[in-house]
């Protein structure tokens, strides 16, 4: 045995000495009828209790905190959608609508020529980001998103590096 060893064996069988005497003096200092084992205590923790407690805990908190993603998810979701109909869409108010309805000679007309390819550009990022979004979130348990394909954005990349930019 080794020295640690002898070391720690005499530390133990001290210990259980001092519990020892610790016992008997209680025992002393108790009234006449009163039964010590009363005072006993059941010192075996529930470890399975407090797992389960110490677990439920956690997939709670990982629940509340993976709401909290989600729902910041959702508003980025939103906010990009909102910001591509503004961009580029058939709402007579975007502004690709208000240039491509601009009066000849106007610096709305002057935009229009410069500015239209790159607003285009600009929204065909933005609508890759969006369908990127719209793919996390489909990973999420929100029935709403069930069917969004993730890659749909990579085949849009693909086809955009083989034929040039098309928007």
């Amino acid at each position: 045995m080794s020295k640690f060893a002898k070391n720690f064996m005499t530390f133990l069988k001290e210990a259980d000495d001092t519990r020892d005497m610790e016992r008997q003096a209680m025992e002393a200092s108790l009234d006449d009828g009163t039964n010590p084992e009363d005072f006993d205590i059941d010192m075996t923790p529930d470890v399975n209790a407090h797992v389960d407690q110490v677990s439920k805990q956690a997939a709670d908190a990982m629940s509340r905190k993976n709401q909290q993603m989600i729902d910041e998810l959702q508003s980025w979701i939103d906010k990009t959608s909102e910001f591509l109909a503004f961009l580029n869409s058939e709402d007579p108010n975007s502004i690709q609508s208000r240039l491509a309805a601009a009066e000849p000679d106007t610096v709305m007309d002057k935009m229009k020529q410069s500015q239209q390819t790159k607003i285009s550009r600009v929204a065909a990022d933005l609508a890759m980001l969006h369908q990127n979004l719209l793919g996390f979130m489909s990973q999420t348990a929100n029935s709403r998103y069930k069917y969004v394909i993730f890659p749909i954005s990579f085949g849009i990349s693909l086809l955009q590096m083989g034929a040039g930019h098309f928007w």
